[in-house]
This record gives C-alpha cells, sequence and structure tokens, in this order.
C-alpha cells in the first residue's frame, strides 16, 4: 500500500505542475456558468423548493420532427412543470393570440424541416417573439433558446457527414441496429476537431421580434442547470487526466516504471487514483464557485461528502474504461468526447429527461451523468440521506464496476505487449 502512495504522489506532482490541461477541461463549463451569472444574475440560494415564478412559453412546432418535438418539450410532464409552462400551438396566428390574450412570456418557432437541417448541416433558425408586457421571463425565454441553438449547432458540426445516419436512426427506430451505431460511432471518431470548428460559426440563428421596455432580469435556473455543468467539467477532467498513460506508454516511461520492483497492476492503480484526485479537485473548485458565485446552498456536508465520493468514483471509472479500450490518445479524445457531449445531452444537463420521449428516457438511465445530474441536484436543493440515497448506491456499483473493469483491461492490454 505504500509503494501505491508513493506511486500516486509522484503522479499528482506531475500533473498538478502542468495545470493547463486541467483549465482546459474547465474552461467550457465554467464560461456557461459565467453566462448564466452575467444573465440571470445571483439568485441569492440554489434551493429548488422555493416559492418562484414559472416560464410560460407557446413554442409552435412546424417540423414535428423527433428533434424538434424534443426540443419544444412536447412530452413534458409535471414535473418538468414546475419551473416552465409549454404550450403547443398548432400555427403562428393561435401562438400569437396565446400571447396576447393568455399573457406567456414568449413564442418559440420551429421552423418546417427544421430537423432535417439540423442533421444535413444546412443553416436554419430559430424565432423568438418576446412578450413586451412582461420584463424578466421574455429574458429567460430568449436566453434558454440560445443555449439551445449553440449546442444544436455544436452537434451538427460534430455529425458531419454522419448526420442523415442519424437522422435514419430517429426516423426508423434503428437503436436496436447495434451494428449500424456501432459504425455511426466509428465513424464520427474521425471528426472531432478542436472547439472552435465544432461550435462556431453557428449554424442555427436566433431571430428575435425587439419590443420596446423591455429590461434585464434574473431567473432561477442556476441550481437546475449547473449540476449539469459540474457533471460534464469532471467527465472531461477525468478523460484529460487519464490520457496521461497513453503519454507515458508512447514516450517509454511507463516501462522505465515497470523495471523497478513493482507490479503492473500497483502502477496503473497509482494511476487511477491520482486522477481521481484530480477530478475530486476539480469538482471541489466547482462546488465552492457554485455556493459563493451563484449563491447555490449544497445540502449537509455528510451526504454532500458521501455523493461526491460516489461521483468521483463513477466519473474515475468512466475515464478508466474508455482508456483501456482505445489505442491512442486522438482516439481516446474522439471517443471521450463524443460519449460525453452525447451522454451530457442525454442525461439531463441541457434538457430535462421528464421532457424526452419515454424510449429516450430509458436510455439516460444507463448513463452516469443522469445519475450524477440527479445526485448534485437533490444536494442543490438542500437534500440529506433521505434524497440522495437513492442515487449513492447506482453511481457507486457504476463506479466499482468500471473501474475495475478498466484497471483489468489496461492490466490485460500491458501483459500482451500493447501498453
Amino acid at each position: 500500500m505504500g509503494l501505491v502512495f508513493a506511486l500516486t504522489r509522484k503522479d499528482l506532482k506531475r500533473r498538478l505542475a502542468d495545470p493547463g490541461g486541467l483549465l482546459v477541461s474547465l474552461a467550457i463549463p465554467l464560461a456557461i456558468a459565467g453566462v448564466m451569472i452575467l444573465t440571470f444574475g445571483n439568485p441569492g440560494g440554489g434551493n429548488q423548493d422555493s416559492e418562484g415564478p414559472r416560464l410560460r412559453m407557446v413554442v409552435v412546432n412546424l417540423d414535428q420532427g423527433p428533434l424538434s418535438e424534443i426540443l419544444s418539450g412536447a412530452t413534458q410532464n409535471s414535473e418538468a412543470n414546475k419551473r416552465m409552462e409549454v404550450k403547443q400551438a398548432a400555427d403562428r396566428d393561435e401562438g400569437m393570440r396565446l400571447l396576447r390574450e393568455e399573457e406567456y412570456a414568449a413564442m418559440l418557432v420551429i421552423p418546417k424541416g427544421f430537423g432535417a437541417d439540423v442533421f444535413n448541416g444546412r443553416k436554419t433558425s430559430l424565432e423568438v417573439l418576446k412578450n413586451p408586457a412582461q420584463s424578466v421571463m421574455p429574458i429567460a425565454a430568449q436566453q434558454i433558446a440560445e443555449v439551445a441553438a449553440l449546442y444544436l449547432s455544436g452537434g451538427s458540426k460534430l455529425l458531419g457527414d454522419n448526420g442523415p445516419r442519424l437522422e435514419a436512426l430517429f426516423a426508423n427506430g434503428g437503436w436496436n441496429d447495434t451494428v449500424s451505431l456501432t459504425a455511426l460511432v466509428t465513424t464520427m471518431s474521425s471528426k472531432m476537431r478542436v472547439v472552435d470548428e465544432v461550435l462556431l460559426p453557428p449554424l442555427v440563428e436566433i431571430e428575435e421580434e425587439k419590443k420596446k421596455d423591455e429590461t434585464g432580469g434574473g431567473f432561477d435556473l442556476i441550481s437546475w442547470m449547473f449540476p449539469g455543468m459540474i457533471m460534464m467539467a469532471m467527465l472531461f477532467v477525468g478523460m484529460t487526466q487519464m490520457k496521461d498513460l497513453l503519454r507515458e506508454r508512447d514516450a517509454g516511461t511507463l516501462r522505465r516504471q515497470l523495471v523497478a520492483p513493482v507490479g503492473a497492476g500497483q502502477v496503473l492503480i497509482a494511476k487511477v487514483i491520482s486522477v481521481s484526485v484530480v477530478v475530486a479537485i476539480s469538482y471541489a473548485v466547482l462546488a465552492v464557485l457554485g455556493a459563493a458565485a451563484m449563491g447555490i446552498h449544497w445540502g449537509p456536508l455528510l451526504p454532500m461528502a458521501a455523493g461526491s465520493l460516489m461521483l468521483v468514483l463513477a466519473v474515475t471509472g468512466f475515464s478508466a474504461l474508455i482508456f483501456s479500450l482505445v489505442r491512442t490518445e486522438r482516439q481516446g479524445d474522439a471517443l471521450g468526447g463524443i460519449l460525453t457531449m452525447v451522454m451530457s445531452l442525454l442525461g439531463g444537463a441541457f434538457v430535462p429527461v421528464q421532457a424526452m420521449p419515454d424510449w429516450m428516457a430509458r436510455i439516460a438511465r444507463g448513463t452516469v451523468t443522469f445519475w450524477g445530474n440527479e445526485t448534485l441536484r437533490a444536494l442543490a436543493a438542500g437534500g440529506g440521506w433521505a434524497e440522495v440515497r437513492p442515487y449513492l448506491g447506482v453511481l457507486a456499483a457504476l463506479g466499482l464496476v468500471m473501474t475495475s473493469l478498466g484497471v483489468f483491461l489496461m492490466r490485460r492490454r500491458h501483459l500482451g505487449g500493447a501498453l
């Protein structure tokens, strides 16, 4: 055990001496969090149980495709209605009537062919019309639409030529076709580019009709959205740190370590522990930021500590499993990046799982991000043992299984001469 501790300490010194990768991994979630603060302000509290205004929004879905159905919240249920009320309108005229007569905050118009344009990489737009009789909620509706446009645009860039194939899977219910799904993921791994090529320039634009007498204001979405940012950041940090194993293999330092009287299993366990420590540090930084800058009141200390431990274990295990399967850093970046974004989207980081179709909600519950997001949201709502207990066992099981499997596969690859 003392040897594993010494190896872990050595790895941590190396990792923390160059924090560039850590900062890059945190940059996107921190930037989104900053936009949230500037947009909504500090709510002065992150308790989701507190009474607050609901966003009432009209959606005119002229597309009726699977993507627009998710975006419009057509499957929204009572749980999602605690924060948002979405009213479906058949056409623009009906939407305008609801906006005027029933005092909805804004109207979102999804044009015909929107889903096909996104999947095929064609430029399209969302239209937001804000109610001039209201001041705060129309701004919130605009910000939500802009975030949705940003991620749809990034997703379209990431898909590239694979968009039509994914569209066909949606349209034909081909999610049980494992061969097609495997081919899709394999092809997409070669499409990963730098962040600005994925996100910029936007393919999806927002068109808004400006009205007089509109002012900014605050809206407490932070305590719901920030946990998703934390989970996404932790996954990116885990991936960035775990690929250090492949760097050491390529540089030859890993084999030089194994010349010493240490076993391959001890070296690999030490590396996994060092990754988990860095992930925990990143998590602590984001949690403190949420409390200090966003007014999120995390739950009692012991449930918070238990939830944090299980989150770090699950994220570390996922990263270990991914890098036990890939052969190069490039493959790890591509596969890890794709899976992180897909799991973040499916796991409820940006869209409530309750607003997804049933089949997608079932897939969401199979992701690490879903259980992590639910744990963090329970804690952000001030929850204690009763609220987080349903999630801790699942996170522990996922973390232990993925970590054990990852270390086993890494050791097997080492014995086979590939690591």
